[in-house]
């Protein structure tokens, strides 16, 4: 299996910054980014091992995703970001269920461009004090607030630093079997991030665009019926 290309998966990820109006630094509001660039979203229970489904029409016209509500927020974010990859960048895109596992490169680059996207690094840099910045030295509550700032999970913000060099790896071994919400509740920062969550919420005009794509004939009487069930057999 061919590996990421970092460089070209991390210009993707700045390109999708600048069409989206954001700086190259900033935090991602990610519902905010959602409505904004038309993506409609529906969060829902689905399988313990998935993640999230995306889909979009041969013209690029509409592009649709679900949510698992049953993973943590954080989680959530991540998938939202893995699908904006296939949904823009991927180039063969096919409605497919993210399950988290790098079966081949598609899947590896999405996963780049998500940790990318929604953690650039010189904005982590910025928010790290200067004595905290040589190998091993950031303290644990500067890695929670990095990820209270940036709206991820503890496990993407972990990956991150050590794909950065501030971490090595087994201080991310360390970092990954930490019982991440006491810590987080011990230091003060909101829970919320951590907990499962948006359980229905629906961003966009889902069932309204899904109707008029059937009835265009743009996509089939399954993969109607497979969206429809996920909006509304709750």
């Amino acid at each position: 299996m061919s590996r990421v290309n970092h460089s070209l998966i991390e210009n993707l990820a700045l390109k999708f910054r600048t069409m989206a109006g954001l700086s190259q630094n900033e935090p991602v509001h990610v519902k905010t980014l959602l409505v904004k660039m038309g993506v409609v979203v529906k969060y829902r229970p689905l399988s313990d091992n998935v993640f999230g489904l995306s889909l979009k029409t041969p013209d690029d016209r509409y592009r649709f995703v679900l949510v698992n509500s049953n993973t943590s927020r954080g989680r959530q974010h991540f998938t939202i970001g893995h699908e904006l990859y296939h949904l823009y960048f991927d180039p063969m895109p096919q409605p497919h269920v993210c399950d988290g596992k790098e079966r081949d490169k598609s899947e590896m680059d999405a996963n780049a461009f998500a940790s990318y996207l929604l953690l650039p690094k010189e904005g982590i840099v910025a928010e790290i004090p200067s004595e905290e910045l040589k190998r091993d030295a950031i303290r644990i509550g500067t890695v929670l607030r990095l990820e209270q700032i940036f709206s991820v999970s503890h496990e993407a913000m972990a990956y991150r630093l050590k794909h950065m060099g501030i971490i090595s790896e087994a201080r991310l071994q360390d970092l990954l079997g930490l019982p991440i919400k006491d810590m987080a509740a011990a230091y003060g920062f909101d829970l919320s991030l951590y907990d499962n969550g948006n359980k229905n919420l629906l961003i966009g005009d889902y069932g309204e665009k899904l109707r008029e794509l059937y009835d265009r004939g743009s996509i089939s009487e399954g993969h109607y019926m497979e969206l429809h069930k996920h909006i509304y057999n709750d």
